[in-house]
């Protein structure tokens, strides 16, 4: 497991915490830690002058992208289940609470910054549970934003069965391989509640444009799906680009 920081979370006015999917395992984490990098430093760029940081929060086991009939593998991808969401949420919500009291601790006059919490595919499924695992609305996710990165399913039919305010709630989508995980996730899996999930516009999310190309594509350097989500980190609402 790995949690990894880029800037200073404890003073940045700007945090984002990116939550990787399917397959993830410590031994090639190095694409999740890059995505963590990218996406500090594209938030920098609109952060007009004020201060950014970036983490990558792995610290949970996510299911692994096994073929069927394989040996370790089962009929069904792992990714399919909601079981490694559902045990590793209330860890998410734990640190989510840590890192807040951590902030409040050094700040000193109560400003706790701004926080973004990204996921990518099943670690929206991840975000989700975290959520559900909570008492709300005294207890929602210490978040300001949350952006639905490639998501099967959150867990819940609206945004606002998370406790996620209206204007708050962001998704992407992508071509490629990509509509398979949303298609399946929505169908097969049922990783959203009633069949819904952040990308289907009674969810709730405001949909921002993408060019990625596929499943993996939305932190690629220059790109609209790469820029719209450091907006989202920076505070600028008004200069993300919508569907």
């Amino acid at each position: 497991k790995v949690i990894l920081a880029n800037g200073n979370p404890d003073t940045a006015d700007h945090t984002g915490i990116y939550v990787p999917g399917t397959g993830t395992l410590l031994k090639d984490i190095g694409g999740d830690l890059g995505r963590g990098e990218t996406l500090w430093h594209e938030s920098d760029r609109y952060a007009q002058g004020q201060k950014v940081a970036t983490i990558t929060w792995f610290d949970y086991d996510a299911p692994l992208q096994a073929k069927p009939f394989e040996k370790g593998g089962g009929l069904f991808p792992e990714a399919m289940f909601d079981r490694y969401a559902e045990k590793g949420g209330p860890g998410l919500s734990h640190y989510l609470d840590g890192n807040l009291e951590a902030r409040r601790s050094v700040s000193g006059n109560g400003d706790l910054g701004h926080i973004t919490l990204t996921g990518h595919s099943y670690g929206t499924t991840l975000i989700g549970d975290a959520a559900k695992s909570r008492i709300w609305p005294e207890g929602a996710l210490p978040v300001d934003d949350v952006i639905a990165v490639g998501s099967p399913g959150m867990q819940a039919k609206h945004a606002a069965d998370l406790g996620i305010p209206q204007g708050h709630m962001w998704a992407e989508k992508g071509g490629g391989n990509d509509a398979g995980v949303r298609i399946g996730g929505k169908y097969l899996a049922g990783l959203g509640d009633d069949w819904t999930i952040p990308t289907d516009p009674e969810f709730g999310a405001s949909i921002m444009e993408s060019d990625a190309e596929d499943h993996g594509a939305f932190w690629d350097e220059g790109s609209t799906s790469l820029r719209n989500q450091a907006l989202v980190i920076a505070g600028q609402y008004d200069k993300v680009t919508l569907e």
